[in-house]
């Protein structure tokens, strides 16, 4: 029986599901979780969204987005992990590795390279060379069968829009925007995800990026652009950490660099790295993983300890 089959099984015979989707929560990440969601409870399934971390307000247009919350539930059939990329990522390892060991099943549904979620789960439904979660979900559901109305069609399209940066990125292929126009045909709501993801943008977020921007510096041996922004940027200018998304995309536009990094302090005594290229030579997840991050070939991050401080010279991390 191979794993659609399986799954297929599975959502037909349990009642109840826990869907986790990564810590800081993405496009991907929220409209996964979100659109398989709104498809179970349409077949009558009783469903907990969960995530460790807040979602960011610019996903609260999607339906169900404001109802996904960090409390695990008690009781419930099966755990559906939406978009992880590896076990720490789901933020709820100990709770996972229990039900898991009540014989609860655990399916994986994720389009990271193969990790150790893949031992964990009892199903994988992972393909690292597709676009996003999303667009993994898109064939299940359709395979499957499962009606797609407008709102799970907006929740699919809003992962796939943020994964290959609004269809710029290399890894929108011809399959992408196929399954954006069936999407489109479903109605999907490409200009209200645009609109949300793209165009409204604060006063804040600008004045962050003038920070960041007056900080842009490259490496010319390494040919990387990078910048840093701390929590008394944040401060100044009255901007969230939600509002950092995007930013590193706006520095790997240099054309005089093959690589972008974006360091940023956190409210918890943490510095985050996203890092981004075009480069298909390049594979960001393996320099990630080193500082126990993980991500994809073009698009990684990290999470270390430490301060960042100005000396009048340079940044230096402490």
């Amino acid at each position: 029986m191979n794993s659609y089959s399986k799954l297929k099984t599975i959502l037909e015979e349990k009642r109840s599901f826990v869907l986790v989707c990564h810590v800081d929560p993405d496009g991907d990440a929220v409209g996964s979780l979100a659109a398989f969601a709104e498809v179970l409870e349409s077949r009558g399934k009783k469903v907990y969204r969960i995530c460790k971390d807040p979602v960011p307000e610019i996903f609260n247009f999607l339906t169900g987005a404001n109802l996904i919350e960090n409390k695990w539930p008690r009781d419930f059939d099966a755990v559906i992990l939406l978009d992880n990329g590896d076990f720490r990522r789901t933020g709820f390892t100990e709770e996972i590795l229990s039900a898991k060991k009540r014989n609860i099943p655990v399916i994986n549904i994720d389009h990271h390279p193969k990790n150790d979620l893949w031992r964990v789960a009892k199903i994988n439904c992972a393909d690292d060379s597709v676009s996003s979660t999303c667009e993994i979900l898109y064939g299940i559901l359709t395979r499957l069968g499962y009606e797609i109305n407008n709102s799970i069609a907006t929740s699919l399209l809003t992962g796939i829009f943020y994964d290959t940066g609004s269809f710029q990125h290399a890894n929108t292929t011809e399959k992408v925007l196929e399954i954006t126009s069936e999407l489109l045909k479903k109605g999907a709501k490409l200009k209200i995800i645009s609109q949300k993801l793209v165009n409204a943008r604060s006063m804040a977020l600008f004045k962050l990026w003038g920070i960041a921007l007056g900080r842009l510096n490259v490496n010319e041996k390494y040919e990387i652009s990078y910048s840093i922004l701390t929590q008394k940027d944040l401060e100044k200018t009255n901007a969230t950490e939600e509002e950092i998304f995007g930013l590193v995309n706006l520095l790997s536009t240099n054309a005089s660099s093959k690589v972008a990094l974006l360091l940023y302090e956190t409210g918890d005594g943490k510095i985050k790295g996203s890092l981004r290229t075009e480069n298909d030579c390049l594979n960001l997840s393996k320099f990630a993983a080193f500082l126990n991050g993980g991500g994809h070939k073009k698009a990684a991050g990290f999470t270390i300890s430490g301060e960042m401080k100005n000396d009048g010279a340079i940044w230096k991390i402490t």
